[in-house]
């Protein structure tokens, strides 16, 4: 380990999988989460990684950390969770717009 990196956090991540958490839950059944509140939580957590990203930005540029690996974690961080939810966003639009194509 070379002086001041870790390096034990790259690679593939294992992942255990609750079968519980698989299960749809139907509506109005208690601890389920709507749609709405699952996609509000996500623009959440990316508008978080947005102002984190802008702030570790603005402290390296006024000097009050040194190291820039920090900013560009941060900011690839921002930007992998933007791309991704520009990615459902455009999905949930196509399907949207192949609902309306539907004949009844």
């Amino acid at each position: 380990m070379a002086d001041g990196f870790n390096v034990g956090a790259i690679g593939p991540k294992r992942i255990e999988v609750n079968p519980s958490m698989a299960k749809p839950k139907a509506p109005g059944v208690e601890g389920a989460t709507s749609f709405k509140d699952t996609l509000s939580e996500a623009v959440g957590e990316v508008q978080r990684l947005q102002s984190e990203a802008d702030s570790t930005v603005k402290k390296l540029v006024s000097g009050e950390i040194k190291d820039i690996t920090d900013a560009m974690v941060a900011v690839e961080k921002a930007d992998i969770a933007f791309q991704s939810m520009t990615a459902v966003r455009n999905k949930i639009v196509a399907a949207y717009e192949e609902i309306m194509r539907m004949q009844v």
